[in-house]
């Protein structure tokens, strides 16, 4: 056995997955830190103005950046290591192209704030969010993409651990330093609606210095004679000049059709908490969104083994496509081992879980029960979807998550009414589980694991 943990820890893809896991962690813990400062500090109404704010700004950055991490991710951990001027270069072009476009988001905002603090932020009294702080928060919108971008250019460069440490720490510690800083005033006068924009910003400034030091100059690459230090001539070959960064306006439209991979996928995890709102009383609202927020806890798994597999994915199928399906399956296996263990264990302890945020909340046992196993078909699918952005396939994963969505919101009007919380737990079983078999069905019907790269690619 410990042999075995020996052989495991030496492999380089294992430990950095560890690693990552851990980092994405200590991004939980931290989150989960503030969030309990904002539920024992402030008012019911309060937190859930403030917890609402938080939302909108992360969700209204995604939808601002239009694909372009994404964009970013593949297109510099795709190049080799030692085209590092291409790689800096895509990242300055990329801040151009997510200021452009967080601006254009930002004057949205504005525009709507009258009508978003009316329809989101009155309470019903004399409690209402001052609109001139909700415009202010709306600059978060750019300063949280800096950390978005920054983290994701860490990641595809392999600097995982501080990449997972940017996207989920950063912000949390970021808050948590403007509440310890000012912690008398924090509840007085709305002022937490502010230190929260002010966290973005010092968040943002300082994902970029972090990453900055990692902008390294150029490495020549080291010619090949057919057999330099162990490379062979067709690895070697494989490594030439990358094509000239694009422009602006041309990053822009060429992340364009990864967007829908982002934002519909948000929407698929958001939409049935929307829905219960909706359809039910606000304390079947908080049964579910206690069951849905510990689902996610397979989703912080997800995550941390993503931000390590896909960076490699990419470079293995450009640089060695020879080593593609071993990698893939090994990867693959990964996931599938890691999520369904956790899954296991989360279902296992779902009473004492669910009694820590009081037992009142046991009666969400069964809806936590079909959430978790509706992640688990989701984790499922990641490695596979993965592919079809590697393949230039993204049309066909944008189609069926476009379906999944249509049939989750189709599922929870219909369940929702008849079974309650458990029915709109059952309608993202049955989105996730459409999600997993449409992406199967469509990766071996297009065999694009056996598909070979093309030689404008690997030349």
């Amino acid at each position: 056995m410990m042999k075995l943990l020996q052989k495991l820890l030496a492999n380089p893809f294992i430990l950095q997955s560890l690693w990552s896991l851990i980092a994405r962690f200590t991004g939980v813990a931290l989150n989960f830190a503030v969030i309990l400062v904002i539920t024992n500090r402030l008012s019911k109404i309060e937190a859930g103005d403030l917890l609402l704010l938080m939302q909108f700004v992360t969700g209204v950055a995604l939808f601002s950046r239009l694909g372009i991490d994404q964009l970013l991710i593949k297109e510099v951990a795709s190049s080799h290591e030692s085209h590092s001027d291409f790689r800096s270069t895509y990242l300055k072009r990329s801040y151009f192209a997510v200021f452009s476009l967080s601006l254009v988001f930002i004057a949205i905002w504005l525009i709507l704030s009258p009508a978003i603090r009316s329809a989101f932020f009155d309470n019903g009294s004399d409690h209402i969010i001052s609109l001139s702080d909700l415009m202010l928060a709306s600059i978060g919108v750019l300063f949280f993409n800096l950390v978005i971008l920054n983290s994701t250019y860490l990641k595809a460069i392999k600097k995982t651990v501080a990449g997972v440490l940017g996207q989920n720490a950063l912000p949390a510690v970021s808050f948590l330093f403007f509440i310890g800083i000012f912690w008398d005033y924090f509840t007085e006068k709305q002022h937490y609606i502010n230190l929260y924009t002010a966290s973005n910003v010092l968040a943002g400034v300082l994902a970029v210095i972090i990453t900055w030091r990692y902008l390294q100059p150029a490495m020549p690459a080291k010619k090949s004679n057919g057999n330099n230090e162990g490379n062979t001539g067709k690895e070697s070959r494989a490594i030439k000049k990358p094509d000239a960064v694009p422009n602006v306006y041309a990053v822009i439209k060429k992340s364009m059709p990864l967007a829908p991979v982002s934002i519909f996928a948000y929407l698929m995890l958001f939409a049935d908490t929307i829905m219960v709102g909706w359809f039910l009383t606000n304390d079947q609202v908080a049964n579910y969104s206690v069951a849905a927020k510990l689902s996610y806890i397979i989703l912080f798994f997800l995550q941390a083994l993503e931000a390590t597999i896909y960076p490699r994915l990419l470079n293995t199928a450009k640089q060695n496509p020879d080593r593609l399906p071993g990698f893939f399956w090994q990867s693959t296996s990964l996931v599938i081992g890691v999520v369904s263990v956790v899954t296991l264990v989360m279902y296992l302890f779902s009473d004492w879980i669910l009694v820590a945020f009081g037992e009142s909340y046991t009666v969400a046992k069964h809806a936590l029960g079909l959430l978790l196993l509706a992640q688990l078909l989701r984790s499922a699918s990641l490695t596979f979807s993965f592919m079809f952005i590697i393949r230039e396939k993204v049309r066909y994963l944008n189609i069926i998550l476009v379906v999944s969505l249509i049939i989750n919101l189709l599922c929870n009007i219909i369940f929702i009414k008849m079974y309650g919380i458990e029915g709109a737990a059952l309608a993202t079983l049955i989105a996730n589980g459409i999600l997993l078999f449409s992406v199967l069905g469509l990766f071996y019907l297009k065999k694009l694991l056996l598909q070979k790269t093309t030689r404008e690619q690997i030349a």
